[in-house]
C-alpha cells in the first residue's frame, strides 16, 4: 500500500475511533508517516542534486584535461595515487611530483612569487601542511568539494565520519591513521618483558646503547619525543632524563639506525623507520619492533602521508574536485592502503594485508599527533630538547 493511501485510511479509521487514547496514538503514526516522507523526499532531490552537479564536474575536468597532484615520494605511492584514477577517469591525467611536505611548500612559495599557480591537490604529511600552507593562505575548504554520497557518508568511516587535522576541520582531511611504534630492539640483547613502560628506557644497563633518529628534525624522531612531552606519565622529567642519563646516540641516516641495532652496536633504536624496520624483519635480521601494547604509556596515531588537501587558485579546480572524491573513496583509499601499506580510516577497506598490531583499536584513547594543536607544539619541544641534546 502506498504512504498516501496508508495515511488516509488511517485518518478516516481516526475520525471513526471513539476510544481518545487509540485515536491519539493513530495521528501520531500519521505526523510520522508524513515525516517520514517529506524526509524521504529531501533525499531524494538532495542525491539527484549531487549526481548533476558530479556529471557536470566531471564534464568539466575533462576539458580541463588534468589535475596536478604533489604528492608523497616514491614508486608504491606514485602508483598507489595514479594508476586507479587513470583508469576510472579517463581523459584526466594526473601530473604527479613525488616529494615531502617540506619540499613543496618552498616550491609553491617560488612560484606565488611569480605569480604562478599550478599545482591543485596535495597528498602529504600534515606537519608542513598546518605549520606553513593554511597559515600561508594556500588552501581552499574541503567540505564544498566533496560529492559522492560513499565520501559523505559517517558510517563509512572510523569513528563516525571524516576527519580533519586543523582545528577548525575545513582543511585538512585525515584518511590513514596507523599505531606508532616508537621502540625497535634486538632480540638477542632486550627481552620484551624488560620493556612495560618507556620509563624502563632510564635502566643503567642501556646507558650507551640506544641510537635514535634526530629528535629535532620533523618525523619519527621529532615524533617520538612529541609523544613523551605530551603524555602526562612521561612529559618533561622523562626527557631530561632520557637525554642526560643514556648517553643517547643520534643519526639522520633511518637504515644505519636499524643496521646498528641488527648488528648488536646498539641494543636499542628509538624514532625508527617502521618501513625499514618491517624489511629488516622480512629479511631475518636480528631486529624486533616493541609494539605499544608493551608499554602501558601507550602510543599515538599516526597520519604520515595519509591526509590531502586543496590549493587554492588551483589551476584545473574540477579535476581537483574529482581526484579528492576519487581518492576518499572506497576504490581510491583501497588503492593507497593497498600501495602504501597502511590503514585507511574507511571501515570498507580491506585490511588483511596489514599488521593487526598497527591498526587503531575502538574505544583506546590514543594521542592524535597529527592534529593542529599537536602540531604546533613542535618547535616548544624542539627548544626544550636542543638543550638537552647539545649539553
Amino acid at each position: 500500500m502506498k504512504k498516501s493511501r496508508l495515511v488516509s485510511v488511517l485518518v478516516s479509521r481516526a475520525r471513526n475511533e471513539h476510544e481518545p487514547r487509540t485515536r491519539t496514538t493513530i495521528f501520531w503514526l500519521v505526523a510520522i508517516l508524513i515525516s517520514f516522507s517529506h524526509a524521504h523526499a529531501q533525499l531524494s532531490k538532495a542525491g539527484a542534486g549531487r549526481a548533476v552537479e558530479w556529471n557536470q564536474t566531471l564534464k568539466a575536468a575533462r576539458e580541463e584535461g588534468k589535475v596536478v597532484v604533489l604528492g608523497p615520494p616514491g614508486a608504491p605511492d606514485r602508483k598507489a595515487l595514479t594508476e586507479g584514477f587513470q583508469k576510472s577517469f579517463p581523459g584526466i591525467e594526473v601530473e604527479y611530483t613525488g616529494s615531502s611536505g617540506f619540499q613543496v611548500v618552498p616550491r609553491l612559495q617560488a612560484e606565488r612569487r611569480a605569480g604562478r599557480y599550478l599545482a591543485d591537490v596535495h597528498v602529504g604529511n600534515p606537519g608542513s601542511i598546518l605549520t606553513s600552507m593554511l597559515p600561508a593562505g594556500m588552501l581552499d575548504p574541503v567540505r564544498p568539494a566533496l560529492v559522492l554520497p560513499e565520501v559523505l557518508d559517517p558510517s563509512k568511516w572510523w569513528e563516525g565520519g571524516l576527519e580533519y587535522a586543523d582545528q577548525a576541520g575545513k582543511y585538512n582531511v585525515v584518511f590513514s591513521t596507523d599505531v606508532r611504534t616508537h621502540v625497535v630492539a634486538n632480540p638477542k640483547l632486550v627481552k620484551k618483558e624488560e620493556m612495560r613502560s618507556y620509563w624502563n628506557l632510564l635502566d643503567s644497563k642501556w646507558a650507551a646503547k640506544i641510537v635514535m633518529k634526530d629528535p629535532l628534525v620533523r618525523g619519527p624522531g621529532g615524533g617520538t619525543v612529541l609523544f613523551w612531552y605530551i603524555h602526562p606519565a612521561l612529559g618533561k622529567e622523562f626527557i631530561r632524563r632520557f637525554f642526560t642519563e643514556q648517553k643517547v646516540t643520534v643519526s639522520n641516516n633511518d637504515r644505519q639506525i636499524l643496521e646498528w641495532v641488527a648488528q648488536d652496536r646498539y641494543a636499542i633504536g628509538v624514532g625508527h623507520s617502521t618501513n625499514i624496520a618491517t624489511d629488516f624483519m622480512r629479511k631475518g635480521l636480528s631486529i624486533e619492533e616493541l609494539r605499544s601494547d608493551l608499554f602501558k604509556e601507550g602510543s599515538n596515531l599516526n597520519a604520515g602521508f595519509g591526509t590531502v588537501v586543496l590549493i587554492n587558485r588551483a589551476p584545473h579546480p574540477n579535476a581537483a574536485k574529482v581526484y579528492l572524491n576519487w581518492l576518499l573513496s572506497k576504490e581510491g583509499q583501497t588503492d593507497w592502503s593497498l600501495g602504501s601499506g597502511y590503514p585507511s580510516r574507511r571501515l570498507d577497506v580491506p585490511r588483511d594485508h596489514l599488521d593487526p598490531l598497527k591498526l587503531p583499536k575502538d574505544g583506546v584513547a590514543y594521542q592524535k599527533q597529527y592534529k593542529e594543536e599537536y602540531t604546533r607544539l613542535q618547535d616548544e619541544v624542539n627548544d626544550f630538547v636542543e638543550k638537552l641534546v647539545k649539553k
